[in-house]
């Protein structure tokens, strides 16, 4: 593969960024070979850069073996990994144990009451239907 293939993805942080754009990538999510392989592909795109499906598929080999190297995914069984990137880690919302507010010292003023609602005046024998 020429140097100018590999020089193509310069930056991991950017790369996973373009990906993250692409697809839903959260941190310990499941990533596939073709995931990369096919973010190589638009990141070439994007980048104004031409580049061949096997050229393409011999990079994401490469850029794999970088980003296990670098802990950024831990291989699970061929062809897929887990995402090891706290930084795309989703947040939760749920209010953690410490964020809980404070009990304020008056309680809660009540809703005001609505004013019932009138019922229709009785209506007269003769607006009633007739039986037959």
């Amino acid at each position: 593969m020429s140097i100018q293939k590999l020089s193509l993805i310069v930056s991991k942080e950017e790369f996973l960024h373009h990906l993250k754009s692409r697809m839903h990538m959260y941190h310990c999510s499941n990533m596939f070979f073709r995931d990369f392989h096919y973010g190589i592909l638009s990141y070439a795109e994007v980048k104004g850069r031409k580049i061949s499906y096997g050229a393409a598929e011999e990079l994401a080999t490469i850029v794999i073996s970088d980003l296990e190297k670098s802990g950024i995914l831990k291989p699970i069984k061929p062809g897929s990994w887990m995402l090891n990137y706290p930084e795309f880690r989703t947040v939760s919302l749920k209010p953690s144990p410490a964020a809980k507010p404070a009990a304020s010292a008056a309680p809660p003023k009540p809703l005001p009451q609505a004013a019932p609602v009138a019922s229709p005046p009785p209506s007269s024998a003769a607006d009633a239907p007739s039986a037959v």
